[in-house]
């Protein structure tokens, strides 16, 4: 169910999240992986229509020092979630590992304050130097690994239909987030990747 087209990504929707709710049910915890399920789905869809651009499109960049090219920002976020998904990959195998033996948590994973990431402006972080693009790999390589990021989160995301991504918490250092819990990762994933649309999209405008 996850190797598919992005431009059958509606009907993966409703497929992606029937399974969910097979697994599950209708319990509070569903709305929560259904809110990342989604917004993994909607922003890896977009990333890979960014690919489709217009070279010219691609490899302009705005007029103020230090500024990246489009191409640069879709690369900095494939390299962004190769590190990122070492990170989620290790605490959700250690909470389905946990959930083997321990009950769920019964508090809910808060997505709330993740909601500024996806905001250009609103903090300040410069990424490491190991996750800035450096422009030599080809665009077809970076897509097709996007596309296998993509699977990879929505397997884990699977793998943890009941609450068991609630059984690991690893600090997030990004605007002082403090410990997320595996679905909190995954979403903060996501929204590293909004971020960087918008901002490509404020450019596009004029507004940066």
């Amino acid at each position: 169910m996850y190797f598919v087209g992005y431009r059958k990504v509606n009907r993966v929707f409703p497929v992606f999240l029937g399974f969910l709710r097979a697994e599950v049910g209708r319990s509070v915890q569903l709305s929560v992986i259904e809110i990342v399920g989604i917004a993994l789905l909607k922003v890896f869809a977009e990333l890979d229509a960014g690919f489709e651009r217009p070279r010219q499109e691609l490899e302009s960049r705005s007029d103020y020092p230090g500024a990246w090219s489009v191409a640069e920002h879709l690369e900095h976020v494939v390299l962004a979630n190769h590190f990122l998904l070492l990170t989620i990959g290790k605490g959700c195998r250690k909470a389905l590992k946990r959930a083997a033996v321990e009950p769920i948590p019964e508090a809910g994973s808060d997505l709330t304050p993740l909601a500024a990431i996806a905001s250009p402006g609103v903090f300040d972080w410069q990424p490491p130097a190991h996750m800035l693009p450096g422009g030599r790999r080809p665009l077809e390589e970076l897509r097709e690994e996007l596309r296998g990021e993509r699977d990879m989160c929505l397997r884990h995301l699977a793998e943890m239909p009941a609450g068991e991504g609630r059984l690991c918490r690893i600090g997030m250092s990004v605007n002082r987030l403090g410990k997320l819990d595996m679905y909190q990762w995954l979403y903060f994933l996501a929204q590293h990747a909004r971020f960087h649309l918008n901002f490509i999209e404020r450019n596009r405008r004029g507004q940066m």
